[in-house]
């Protein structure tokens, strides 16, 4: 081949390379822009807002914190948390992220409410009336009325356990005795306060004394109590200790001037601790007072909505039952009569869609 045939050959190759090439090229870009848009669509999808919900309960050893515990984790919902994917009822809302807090007690957690610190608490039904209307322990703070009630929890027994050689028959007996009543802070001192009080007993003049209950059933068996309050589901250890021990026996809280006063309290009522509830113990008139898990107005609709279905659901029952005798009165056929405090929107929604009102 001269050397001009082969220059001219080797141009129009250099010259047709790039119209070969071409094709490909346009391939290779498609396939590109197609493995692109398949990539988008693959992409994790934006992360669901986290929503942080607190339950305030009470001091760990106590019957409250395992109970906001449970509470915890039946209404969290984590994203991709299968138990919730599977049914948007079991939970609450999808991101919410529950923790049970322990707290000193009732005046705490209504400070923490009153605050924005916690978004629910668990508290008695009569100092969460008390709360709401500014009464009692809460008259310095004032009337809360944003507090709003989600469900009725579990029913409690007052307690009054006095020295098995002590003289007292009756409530009106505990004139000039020592009495433990718990911590300041505690339910069990607000209530029994309460009681004392209705008992027409001027707690300024009695002695009153503020242990735990354990250190109180300490003090009774070496005789420095005369006699103590404690409020919970029975049969409650540190009762059956003393009872069983000899220590001490239960006395009755009923009489005129208690059965006046119940009539202005609808979270307190009169009930019975049947024979035999600890160990050799005779029917006793006493009074139950009822848990409440409340929060307040500000929180969405939606929300307590879903809270309370949650709470309701069947599949959640085994969460409730594992916490022992306490789960026997949680339920939600379970009536708040005359409560002062309302239910929140929300959860009112739920239980009327529910076709059974806690009212």
């Amino acid at each position: 081949m001269s050397s001009e045939a082969y220059k001219s050959r080797r141009k129009r190759g250099v010259a047709e390379m790039p119209r070969r090439r071409r094709p490909i090229a346009a391939l290779l870009g498609f396939l590109a822009c197609a493995l692109a848009v398949l990539g988008a669509g693959a992409q994790t999808p934006p992360e669901v807002a986290r929503i942080s919900f607190q339950i305030a309960t009470g001091p760990v050893a106590g019957s409250y914190f395992p109970v906001g515990e449970a509470l915890a984790r039946i209404i969290s919902y984590p994203p991709g948390f299968g138990r919730c994917e599977d049914d948007v009822n079991v939970c609450g809302p999808v991101g919410l992220i529950a923790s049970a807090r322990a707290s000193e007690g009732p005046m705490a957690n209504i400070a923490a409410m009153r605050s924005g610190r916690v978004t629910s608490a668990l508290i008695q039904g009569d100092l969460a009336s008390l709360a709401y209307q500014g009464a009692g322990p809460f008259q310095s703070s004032g009337a809360f009325k944003d507090l709003r009630v989600l469900a009725k929890l579990q029913s409690e027994t007052v307690h009054l356990v006095v020295a098995t050689h002590a003289r007292v028959k009756r409530l009106s007996d505990l004139k000039g005795k020592r009495i433990g009543i718990d911590a300041p802070s505690s339910a069990t001192n607000a209530t029994a306060r309460l009681i004392l009080a209705a008992a027409k007993l001027n707690v300024a003049k009695l002695k009153l004394s503020f242990q735990s209950p354990d250190q109180a059933a300490a003090d009774l068996k070496s005789g420095k109590l005369d006699a103590l309050f404690v409020i919970g589901t029975a049969p409650l250890r540190v009762v059956d200790d003393l009872l069983r021990r000899g220590s001490a026996r239960l006395v009755a809280i009923d009489g005129n001037a208690i059965t006046a006063w119940l009539k202005r309290q609808p979270s307190l009522m009169s009930t019975n601790l049947p024979e035999g509830a600890y160990h050799g113990s005779k029917a006793t008139r006493t009074l139950a007072v009822v848990a409440l898990w409340i929060t307040t107005a500000r929180l969405p609709d939606d929300v307590a909505y879903s809270l309370t279905r949650a709470l309701w659901n069947p599949a959640n029952r085994s969460e409730l039952d594992g916490l022992g005798p306490v789960a026997a009165s949680i339920h939600r056929d379970g009536s708040l009569e005359s409560s002062p405090i309302p239910q929140h929107v929300g959860a009112a929604k739920f239980y009327q869609d529910a076709g059974r009102l806690q009212n």
